[in-house]
């Protein structure tokens, strides 16, 4: 004789056997369905758009203020770029340079002005950094007078016509070349 935990349903014993079972197949065909991704295409799973297949090349070329592959545990030799850089810049030096410090470095702080003005694409942050110059400018202008040399501010200005360095390095490099 079989024992019976709970009184038979009302369409017998077999009937019993399935009604409890079928809740967890139920259950457990939700939570299949829960844990499988929606079909491409469909609202909450869109089909992956057709992109470009090769990115648009700037307008203009990116600019790094240090492209230097080199590291932190092999620093360059800035003395030694100096000496380079006077050996390029020398026989491109104006014939005469300029009379003085004041007109060298004014000079070279129109150049700086002319360079972040053409080199920065955007509006409202080329005149940020144009206003900053022109605040920085008579501070600027006594610090150039009393440490950069008439040949060190010229080689900036030339520098920065080539496009290929900014400001701070140049000035630098050119009063490491050009000290007196």
């Amino acid at each position: 004789m079989r024992a019976a935990l709970a009184p038979p349903g009302p369409h017998g014993p077999a009937t019993d056997r399935t009604s409890t079972a079928a809740p967890a197949r139920l259950a457990l065909a939700l939570v299949l369905a829960a844990c499988t991704p929606p079909p491409e295409g469909s609202p909450t799973h869109p089909s992956p758009s057709p992109g470009p297949t090769t990115p648009a090349a700037p307008a203009q070329p990116t600019r790094t203020a240090n492209n230097d592959a080199r590291g932190a545990g092999v620093q360059p030799d800035y003395d030694g770029e100096a000496r380079l850089l006077r050996e390029q810049v020398l026989p491109r030096l104006p014939g005469p340079l300029a009379p003085d410090r004041r007109a060298a470095c004014t000079a070279m702080l129109d150049a700086v002005t002319a360079f972040y003005a053409d080199i920065e694409r955007d509006a409202a942050p080329r005149a940020q950094l144009l206003a900053d110059l022109q605040t920085s400018r008579p501070a600027d202008l006594a610090t150039c007078e009393r440490e950069t040399s008439v040949r060190a501010a010229s080689c900036v200005t030339l520098r920065l016509a080539d496009r290929d360095a900014e400001f701070p390095w140049l000035l630098d490099q050119c009063s490491r070349a050009f000290p007196e």
